[in-house]
C-alpha cells in the first residue's frame, strides 16, 4: 500500500522527523502561513488555518535538496513548511510511529502513532 502524507510544521524550529519501519520519498516542500483561531487551542488538540505561500519574513528556499532525492527514513521539516512524502508500506500493516529526532522533543512527547492498513481491516483497530 503506497500513500502520500504531509508533515506540517507550525513552529519556528526545524524538526528532523523520523518514520519507523518503511522508507519514504520526499515529493515536495511548500512554504505556508498559518493562523490559530480564538477557539483553536484545546486540551488535547490544535486547529489552525493553513495557507500556501511564503511569509514575508521567510528566507528559506523550500526546495528538495539533492541529498533528499533517494529513499529516506528521516526528513527535515523547516519552520512554516509542509513536506509531502510518499511511503510504501509493504512490510507491515497496523500501528507505526513517527517522531522528531531532537532528543528534547522526544522527551516532550513529540511522537505520534498512526495506523495504516487496508480499509476493510480498520474496524479491527478500535
Amino acid at each position: 500500500m503506497s500513500i502520500s502524507r504531509e508533515l506540517i510544521n507550525l513552529t519556528d524550529d526545524t524538526h528532523p522527523i523520523h518514520i519507523h519501519l518503511d522508507p519514504f520519498q520526499v515529493l515536495a516542500r511548500r512554504p505556508i502561513g498559518w493562523e490559530i483561531p480564538d477557539d483553536g487551542i484545546g486540551d488535547l488538540d490544535l486547529s489552525a488555518r493553513i495557507t500556501l505561500g511564503r511569509d514575508p519574513d521567510d528566507e528559506l528556499d523550500h526546495v528538495i535538496d539533492a541529498n533528499e532525492r533517494g529513499l529516506k527514513d528521516t526528513v527535515r521539516v523547516n519552520p512554516h513548511e509542509i513536506v509531502e512524502i510518499a511511503v510504501r508500506f509493504h512490510a507491515y500493516s497496523g500501528r507505526y510511529m513517527y517522531h522528531c529526532h531532537i532528543l528534547e522533543h522526544e522527551d516532550r512527547d513529540m511522537m505520534r502513532p498512526f495506523v495504516t492498513m487496508p480499509p476493510e481491516l480498520m474496524p479491527f483497530m478500535a
